[in-house]
This record gives structure tokens, sequence and C-alpha cells, in this order.
């Protein structure tokens, strides 16, 4: 039997609200300092009031092929661009890999059109009295529409552009589990390096939320967060005042090598990646106080797969939703492990850095997660100040604290009740 190879992070690249990049994320979530602002610019209506926008961003930096850009949705904009940052951290070029064992693990989801971009489209599709018509719609309003229109909006842009882009013709796969999927993502990259399939995956998640059919979804959830406070407090997780999410947007990718390639080249290595595991909540309502079931099968699995106990964890980067029942869940799930007793555990969460970036969230926390590792410092969690009684975990607060961290553990837990959790280990 083949024996297992080892997996490091060797790079990575992201975009969020606080920068392009991750020194401007790093620096932002090691001092709790939140970029989130008003949600006034994106003119969604009074009730959507925060939100974690980037700051002046221009994919024309990172792709050279303008005409596609085109072809692109923000999305995938980012994607693209944030898989050049994370190939640049890694010192690879075209040149000095084989671009067939290379390969894309992406997470994300639905891509939300653009309303005026289809709005064309409906337009045109009306009959002289002003209603609606398929015949005419068929006839008129989708020859209005752009050609390549649909390419913008498939799950699976964002990781065809990145392997398109520099020429990867590695294993190419995207996973759309919500706000695990980016988590899932570098998991299952990590497994195809592990068996031999690859030598080398950019894997982690992009999405935007920042528009109207995404907005009106989580509205309808009721899933959103509505005190009223200013924008950088707004987000709460674990807290008594936790009430829901603020949505952001963004995208991270870690470049994923086997040990051996890694030695190879002479690549800096920021971390190993020790284990992976998978579950999923069949009975999930966030509601329900008490299921938290899946949540703990996926923390075990992955510290089985590193061969680890619950004690041996130094940090754990927490999903930390904001949603009241989805914090208490997360919490029972951890309690069920140490019984009271946390001995070196250091709990934090950085989603109220960027806002919630859902099908890329889990590859941005990540960054920050492999950071805490290699720098030896763990953020607080941003506007942690009361923390909820029924969510009693060693959280840190305030500032950041010095800690040599040798096991990490971080959890995603989506929407729809898929829950992925990671395990990485101080090289």
């Amino acid at each position: 039997m083949t024996s297992k190879r080892r997996v490091v992070v060797t790079g990575f690249g992201v975009i969020t609200a606080c920068g392009i990049g991750w020194e401007p994320y790093w620096d932002a979530a090691v001092h709790g300092r939140s970029a989130v602002r008003s949600a006034e610019p994106l003119r969604m209506g009074p009730s959507f009031k925060y939100a974690g926008m980037l700051p002046q961003f221009d994919p024309k930096q990172f792709i050279e092929n303008r005409k596609s850009i085109k072809l692109m949705s923000r999305e995938i904009q980012m994607a693209v661009s944030a898989s050049c940052l994370a190939l640049r951290d890694a010192k690879l070029s075209k040149e000095n890999y084989d671009p067939t064992r290379i390969g894309v693990i992406l997470g994300t989801g639905i891509i939300n059109n653009d309303l005026d971009e289809v709005g064309v489209g409906f337009r045109n599709g009306l009959d002289e009295n002003g209603h609606f018509s398929m015949t005419k719609f068929g006839q008129d309003g989708i020859r209005s529409l752009f050609p390549l229109w649909f390419l913008k909006y498939l799950p699976n842009m964002p990781a065809c552009h990145i392997s398109v882009a520099n020429q990867l013709r590695g294993p190419n796969n995207t996973i759309t589990t919500s706000s695990a999927a980016a988590t899932q993502a570098i998991g299952e990259a990590y497994r195809v390096i592990e068996r031999g399939d690859a030598d080398i995956m950019l894997a982690g998640g992009t999405d935007s939320k920042l528009n109207a059919m995404g907005v009106s979804r989580f509205q309808l959830l009721g899933f959103l967060s509505a005190k009223e406070t200013s924008p950088e407090k707004a987000y709460t997780p674990f807290d008594r005042k936790h009430d829901g999410i603020v949505l952001g947007e963004g995208a991270g990718i870690l470049v994923l090598e086997s040990l051996e390639s890694a030695k190879k080249r002479g690549a800096s290595v920021y971390a190993e990646v020790a284990g992976y595991g998978s579950s999923s909540d069949f009975n999930y309502d966030p509601r329900d106080p008490d299921d938290f079931a899946g949540k703990r099968v996926a923390i075990r699995r992955a510290l089985e797969d590193a061969a680890l106990e619950p004690s041996d964890v130094d940090l754990l980067m927490a999903n930390g939703s904001g949603i009241p029942q989805e914090d208490v869940q997360e919490s029972l799930a951890v309690h069920s492990f140490y019984s009271s007793s946390f001995k070196k555990l250091h709990v934090t969460a950085v989603k109220p850095v960027t806002g919630n970036l859902v099908y890329g969230t889990g590859s941005a926390e990540a960054v920050i997660t492999v950071l805490a590792t290699k720098k030896g410092q763990i953020p607080p969690v941003t506007n942690l100040k009361d923390p909820d009684p029924e969510c009693p975990l060693p959280f840190v607060k305030d500032k950041a604290k010095s800690c040599d961290v040798k096991i990490a553990l971080l959890n995603t837990f989506g929407f729809g009740g898929q829950n992925a959790s990671l395990v990485f280990k101080k090289c």
C-alpha cells in the first residue's frame, strides 16, 4: 500500500474588505479592526445597513487577457485575482511547474445575475400591453442578452478561469456546499495531493452576496443583523448582542503542495495540513440549540485524520456565524469534547473583520489560521465584549494573544447543514 503524502501550505492570496493581499487582512484581524462599512452605497434599501465591501478592486491589475474580463462575474474576477496573488506568494510561475500536476478545487455557489444585465432581456420580452410574453422573450428577449451571458454565472467558471489563466491541466473541481464550500475545497485538494493525483493544488473559495438577489435571500431567511449601531460594531458572534450575520465579499486561495515538491524547489512553508473532516446535519435547524451532532462529527473526523486528541489543539478558529443558535450549537459541539476543562485551548473567530463571505469564508479564515500558526499570535474575536453565557468558550478577547500554536483547528459550518473542519500543524 502506498503511504500517504504529507501536504503543506506554501502560499496564499486573499482579497477582502480589508484590502488586496493577506497583509492588510492579517493586520486588521490581529488588531481587532473591522472593515465592515455602511451599505448605503449599494442602494439596497434602509433594511440592509452594513456590508464588508471590497475597496477599489480592479481586476485588470491581475488578469492579463483583458477581453476575458467581459466573461467574468465579480466572483470570477476575485477568484482569478486571488489565484495570481497565491501563485506569486508561493513563488510559482508557468516556467517552474508541470501543468499536468497542478490543479484547482474551488468553493463557490449561486452566482447572482446582474439585474440590469438580465433586465434588458425581460424588458424586450414584454408585449404591446406590457405583459411578459414567453414567445416574445424567446424571439427578442434572449437575443438582446450578451451571447455568452450564461457563462458568467455558472458555479464552475471560477475554477475554469483560474486553470485557463494559469494553464493548469491537473484535477479541476467545484464544491457548492454553502459556507462549508471553501473549507471542503481545501480538504478535497489535500486528499488529491495526499493520494498522489497532483503535486500542487490551488484551493479556496469566492463569493459576493452584495447584490439584490444575494441580499434578498438572506433577508427572507431572517439571518441578517439588524442592530442599531455603528457599522464596524455590527457583527458580534458569540456576544450577548449577536443577532445575525453581516454579509461581505471576497476570495481566498491557498497553494497546497506535497512536502516533497516543496522541498525540491526550496519553497517556504507556512504550515502543514494534517487533517480533514466533513459531515452533515440531516436535521439541521439554526433555531434548535441541541442540533450539534454533525458539527461534532466533522471536528472528530478531522482530529482522527490527524491522529490527534482534542487536548492537542492550541487554537480553534471557530465558525462564529453570529446567528445566535448557530453560535450556541458550535459551543455545545466544542464543549462535548472538553467537558469544561479546556486546558490550553484558545478560541477566536474573524468574520466580524470582513463580514461573512459565505462560499468564500473558509478559505479566507484558513489564511488567518495558518498565519496564526506561523506567527504565534492569535487574533481576538472582534466586537466580543460580553460573551453569551450559552457560549462559554475560552475566547481570545480585546487584544491578540502571543501563543506557540502547534496545532490549529478550523471550523466552517454551512447554512444548509454541511460541516467541514481542517487541522493545521506548525512546521
